[in-house]
């Protein structure tokens, strides 16, 4: 993420805020091809119709009601039940910084008949707990998140029961995003699924075969050895889409860590579409340095590792055939 500036009075502001908490002006962000920039409320300036429910920040499309990131969410969680609107407004929040990412790398952000996708439906677990429960997952275009890990201890208590380094919003939102650009980009590709098996393996194997002697035996004893995750290891959709998630760390993460000075003199771009072109084995080495000295700091703060995983040579050719994919996909497309 870029750092951001009042267009009001030029005091520093984050891409989340709804108003400028020096001098009060009312913020909207004007997603544009290729990045964005933020605004003031005004008449020439729609808001979003989800700003009062939600806190959205985005302005709404010309004759729209809704900003282009509300526009991609196709099902809420039903409001009535207290706590539903908050838990929303979390995924949100960290969808449009995913869907600004997205649009950055020129990514397609839209159907063959131009209407948003991926789409996304926030679900809440139903009130019988005899019922099943909401999966997250991704089918078809359609990326289904339960709100009911926008609770922070939530989230934790599966991290733990799961066995799992890391859990988080923006680690969900991308990991279920690479599902929908495996079909966007690869699935119908001859060359591009040729080259992906090459590198993830053959995906015709059974998933749910797969996914079930995974969570049956364990991950295989090696997997550290050539995979980002443990899960990763369990079939090659999965491997893909870990892999795709932490190539959108690294390069959000660098353009933040550029933005705030925090990695020196590298010689990197500054911004997360000129980093695509970099090939990861460049884009490793920074980013393995800052890791190290965040999880330090974060241990002296008795906080848990900021970047829990090891980035081995075979894991970064997998990175870098996902940075390579996007960088060629996202060549000549408008993204946002």
């Amino acid at each position: 993420m870029q750092r951001f500036h009042c267009p009001a009075c030029a005091s520093e502001i984050w891409f989340h805020n709804t108003d400028c908490l020096q001098c009060g002006a009312g913020l909207l962000w004007r997603p544009e091809a290729g990045g964005g920039a933020f605004v003031q409320t005004g008449p020439d300036h729609a808001t979003c119709a989800n700003r009062a429910v939600i806190r959205c920040n985005w302005e709404a499309m010309a004759g729209q009601r809704l900003c282009r990131s509300c526009r991609h969410t196709t099902v809420v969680p039903d409001l009535s039940v207290p706590g539903n609107d908050v838990k929303w407004a979390r995924f949100e929040t960290d969808k449009r910084a995913l869907l600004a990412l997205l649009g950055a790398l020129g990514l397609p952000l839209g159907d063959a008949e131009g209407a948003p996708s991926p789409r996304f439906e926030f679900r809440a677990d139903p009130m019988d707990p005899r019922a099943p429960r909401v999966l997250t997952g991704h089918a078809d275009g359609v990326i289904t998140l339960n709100i009911a890990e926008a609770d922070d201890a939530e989230r934790e208590r599966i991290r733990s029961e799961m066995g799992e380094p890391y859990r988080s919003l923006p680690g969900h939102l991308r990991h279920e995003v690479a599902h929908h650009f495996w079909q966007v980009l690869v699935q119908n590709d001859p060359q591009r699924l040729q080259d992906i098996r090459a590198v993830f393996g053959d995906d015709r194997a059974d998933y749910r075969e797969a996914l079930a002697a995974h969570y049956r035996n364990g991950p295989r004893r090696d997997w550290a050895q050539f995979y980002v995750s443990a899960y990763a290891s369990s079939h090659p959709w999965e491997d893909f889409a870990e892999s795709w998630a932490h190539v959108l760390h690294l390069l959000d993460g660098i353009e933040t860590a550029t933005a705030y000075g925090l990695l020196g003199p590298t010689g990197l771009p500054s911004n997360a579409g000129a980093l695509l072109g970099v090939p990861m084995k460049r884009l490793a080495g920074p980013w393995i340095d800052l890791s190290i000295a965040l999880n330090a700091v974060n241990a002296a703060m008795g906080h848990s590792s900021f970047y829990p995983f090891v980035l081995r040579p075979p894991v970064i050719a997998k990175l870098e055939a996902i940075r390579a994919l996007i960088s060629q996909a996202g060549q000549g497309t408008g993204g946002l």
